[in-house]
């Protein structure tokens, strides 16, 4: 497909869609490109090009709306590599040796945040309360390791061990509360 560009007269009264490689002979009539470079040409050279104001402003609409669609492609395109270069530096150890990344402060700060709930939810003694514990705390896990910091599994069992203690904690306590024995038979 061969290119063309967009011509007027200095005073916009006509137009010219000139193909991009088309040599014109140099003369009086003085026309100027969207791109506002002007050439001077012979009027004769361009008058097979001419088309009406009405075509022009169509064309010209047509042409913008491919040149923003190809800017913003560009513009995507580029903030699509500094997202890859961030996620990547965000994957990248602090120091040579280490496992750590710099998403280790928020996750720890994200951790301290929500542990009270996770300890709060262990302790309520209730089913679902418990199982919410156990999924922040799968949750948080996943994001220490992958910031760098490897707790192993033993913040996923976290919530259930504090259950099982509350659970226990609850039974030796009924079981040593005198108002909670029956008293023995009578006879």
């Amino acid at each position: 497909m061969q290119a063309n560009e967009l011509w007027m007269t200095e005073d916009r009264s006509r137009f010219f869609l000139i193909p991009r490689d088309n040599e014109l002979n140099s003369g009086p009539m003085r026309i100027i490109g969207l791109q506002g470079f002007a050439r001077h040409v012979a009027p004769a050279d361009v008058i097979s090009f001419e088309i009406t104001e009405e075509q022009a402003r169509r064309i010209a609409k047509d042409q913008l709306s491919q040149a923003l669609g190809e800017f913003r492609q560009g513009i995507d395109e580029k903030l699509a590599d500094l997202r890859r270069a961030l996620e990547e530096k965000d994957r990248t150890p602090v120091a040579e040796g280490s496992t750590v990344t710099p998403n280790a402060v928020p996750a720890l700060f994200d951790f301290l945040k929500k542990l009270p709930g996770v300890i709060g939810n262990s302790l309520s003694g209730e089913d679902n309360r418990v199982a919410a514990a156990r999924g922040a705390m799968a949750d948080l896990q996943r994001q220490l390791k992958d910031a760098g910091i490897d707790v192993g599994d033993g913040l996923v069992r976290f919530s259930d061990r504090l259950a099982d203690l509350q659970r226990d904690v609850e039974q030796q306590k009924t079981a040593s509360d005198p108002t909670t024995n029956e008293p023995p038979d009578k006879q």
